[in-house]
């Protein structure tokens, strides 16, 4: 039985008593499956299954039963087993597909969803409201207690479902798919409804959406070292490539790739704007850089590192040879700190000749990526000059996307391109679908910088983070000058469970041990997506950030909270209300302190944690099983096993666990082991390494497998079990 009401459509297969939801998008011309093979059956108050065909009669009616829906029912009568009748109800209306059921007994559903081209990459779970201060991000295709829709990333296209809380979704790896069950509960009527939402994030924010695109090769945010934040003006080619090697001895082996950003030094003494003779934004200044900069490039690129140059196209602190001959592609002189003559992107000629003329240069010098400045100022420049403009009739931010448009036709799709345009939401967005990535705030030097520019506008840009483009909080600064230790912790542990952008803002010399370790746990950067399309606030007194990691083998939390008071700070936090941890169904869960490497035990209803001034503790909570041993975390990353750990089997036959584990040449990789009552680890064996079972010393406290290989590897590693007496 088919029904359609403008958009929404529903089939009833009567033979086999399930049914399909369909829909007819904007410019679509078939309508298609949103949910199909939704089967229904019945369960008694025993909770045996009672299958459609034991009653004696089904009647199916279509009707419309208003002026504004359209309506099938499907009446069960004359059943047995305790389920004596019942009633489905399908009311299409202008905006959502809804499904009553009642009966004297329980209605059970399970269907599939289709929702996104790869459901397992694209499609996101999510929560369309929110009212906390809890940063909220998954890695893969996780769907929490407290989600209500599923986003397509790349049609910005939200499933919401309206339901009760015996409403259920998860993903399922075999089908590479969503799929949702229900229940209405004994003698209940319960309702659910499919609604669909278009342009999702282009209209609830105002901006030029499109999905992010990774042909640049960067599938997670790029790692790297900056110039700007660790050496200043200091920058030269010396100083440039002793740091590059430095980072690649330091962190080649932790990370699948490494960038080297050349800043806004190469042609710039000083903050007053006003440039050297000779040196523009074609030629770099002589003294730093004698060799020019695609020498630079190359020895960077022989190094094995990806070359990232600085520019500030739309502004030059002297007249360059462009600009001398074409004296009207200039609205005006105003010094500022990154230059003094400001280009009018109005002009066609400036599109079609200057703009690639810039970006040639750039990719002629062998530098593989980009870092765009100074495109806040252009705007303020393109007011205070308005009456200079060769085309005043055309708004500043449709000028200023012409000339983004003409750099990237020049470099290709290819190229990783950075808007450092984080003053306003407008110099962040208009350009966002042409970037790849976005600074979202000011500098962040100072501890306070750091909380003001770059933790606030991840709370309120996070949103878009892996959706549109990458989010860039700047650079991570560590260094003694700025921060002490536990300060150090509490920005890698946000960057590495936020999945941001991670370059490294301190010359290597200036890292201590404690320090590189640190940023060695959160590389590579892992592949996360928010939980929330909304722009949020921070806490006063701490930062919470929830990642739920899912993974075809299992699925955990990992919790960072940042003590933000100069005093240390009790906190406490419910694993169901905060955490969105299920704990009604009698679940167990471990608690692991990472940066402590401390078992935490059993965690009931709610956390109680303890943090030093202006310190982070982070925690993986897992499902504890009781028939197995259960991995409660991994030393390698701090998603401990979001990123190293690649596979995990049990084998009840053989007592065995078994896993697959990424590790890093010579150093000692730390599983942990939770035992259930009636096991014990026999032996630990491992391939192309060594396996060391470390037995726990206090009781109930997890085992530890060490892992050691001579060289970068996937290790293949077994536990070997056997039952007490």
């Amino acid at each position: 039985m088919y029904s359609n009401y403008k958009k929404f459509s529903v089939d009833f297969n009567e033979k086999d008593h399930c049914f399909a939801c369909l829909y007819h998008g904007d410019h679509e011309e078939t309508e298609w499956a949103f949910v199909s093979n939704a089967r229904v059956s019945f369960r008694n108050a025993a909770g045996a299954v009672v299958l459609p065909s034991s009653f004696a009669k089904v009647n199916y009616s279509r009707q419309g039963s208003g002026i504004a829906c359209q309506q099938i029912n499907v009446y069960y009568e004359g059943g047995n087993d305790g389920v004596v009748n019942a009633n489905l109800q399908f009311i299409l209306t202008n905006d959502a597909i809804e499904i009553k059921t009642f009966s004297r007994g329980v209605v059970h559903i399970d269907g599939d969803f289709h929702w996104g081209d790869a459901p397992g990459q694209s499609t996101f779970g999510i929560r369309l409201q929110s009212h906390d201060n809890i940063l909220r991000a998954a890695s893969g295709p996780a769907f929490s207690r407290h989600e209500n829709a599923l986003f397509d990333r790349q049609h910005d296209r939200v499933l919401e479902i309206r339901a009760p809380d015996r409403f259920r979704v998860a993903f399922d790896w075999a089908k590479n798919a969503y799929g949702f069950s229900f229940e209405n509960g004994i003698d209940f009527g319960r309702n659910f409804a499919f609604r669909i939402h278009e342009h999702y994030c282009r209209d609830k924010f105002a901006i030029p959406y499109a999905p992010i695109r990774k042909t640049h090769g960067f599938t997670t945010p790029p790692i790297g070292w900056m110039t700007w934040y660790a050496v200043q003006f200091k920058a030269s080619e010396e100083v440039v490539l002793d740091n590059a090697r430095k980072l690649q001895e330091r962190f080649g082996n932790h990370a699948d790739k490494l960038c080297l950003w050349v800043d806004w030094e190469w042609n710039h003494k000083a903050f007053d704007g006003l440039g050297e003779e000779g040196v523009n934004t074609f030629t770099p200044r002589k003294e730093p850089y004698p060799n020019g900069l695609a020498v630079v490039a190359k020895q960077i690129s022989d190094m094995g590192l990806i070359p990232i140059l600085w520019v500030g196209a739309t502004n030059d602190g002297q007249i360059n040879p462009m600009l001398k001959e074409h004296p009207d592609w200039v609205i005006g002189q105003k010094t500022s700190w990154c230059g003094q003559y400001w280009v009018d992107p109005t002009n066609p000629e400036v599109v079609k000749t200057y703009i690639p003329a810039i970006f040639k240069q750039i990719m002629d010098w062998g530098f593989k990526g980009i870092k765009w400045d100074c495109l806040p100022m252009t705007f303020d420049m393109c007011e205070l000059f308005c009456d200079h403009l060769k085309r005043p009739e055309v708004p500043p931010h449709v000028a200023m996307r012409q000339v983004i448009q003409a750099a990237r036709d020049t470099v290709g799709p290819d190229v990783y391109m950075l808007s450092c345009a984080g003053s306003t939401e407008r110099d962040i967005t208009f350009a966002m679908d042409i970037f790849d990535a976005a600074r979202i705030g000011g500098d962040i030097f100072g501890w306070e910088e750091f909380i003001r520019n770059s933790i606030e506008r991840v709370f309120r840009f996070f949103a878009w983070h892996n959706v549109v483009f990458y989010a860039d909080g700047d650079n991570l600064v560590l260094r003694k000058e700025f921060n002490n230790l536990n300060q150090a912790r509490s920005r890698v542990s946000f960057y590495g469970l936020t999945g941001l952008p991670l370059t490294i803002g301190d010359p290597m010399d200036d890292l201590d041990a404690d320090r590189v370790d640190m940023l060695r746990r959160i590389m590579p950067v892992v592949d996360v997506h928010p939980m929330e399309l909304a722009q949020k606030t921070r806490g006063k007194d701490c930062v919470v950030t929830n990642l739920l990691i899912n993974k075809p083998f299992g699925f955990w939390n990992v919790v960072a909270v940042m003590n933000l008071k100069e005093e240390p700070l009790s906190v406490s936090l419910s694993l169901a209300a905060d955490l969105d941890i299920d704990t009604n169904d009698g679940q167990r869960y471990a608690a692991y302190d990472f940066w402590q490497d401390r078992y935490l035990g059993v965690v009931d209803e709610a956390l109680q944690l303890d943090i030093a001034a202006q310190d982070s503790v982070v925690l993986r909570l897992t499902p504890l099983a009781d028939d197995r041993p259960t991995v409660v975390s991994s030393s390698r990353h701090i998603t401990q096993g979001g990123y190293e750990l690649a596979n995990l089997s049990w084998d009840e036959k053989t007592l065995s666990l078994s896993g697959v584990s990424q590790c890093v040449a010579n150093e000692p990789s730390r599983i942990s082991i939770v035992m259930p009552e009636g096991l014990r680890a026999v032996a630990a064996q491992a391939t192309n390494a060594t396996a060391e079972m470390v037995s726990a010393y206090d009781n109930g406290a997890p085992l530890k497998v060490v892992l050691t290989t001579p060289q970068n590897a996937a290790v293949t590693w077994n536990l070997r079990c056997e039952k007490n007496g």
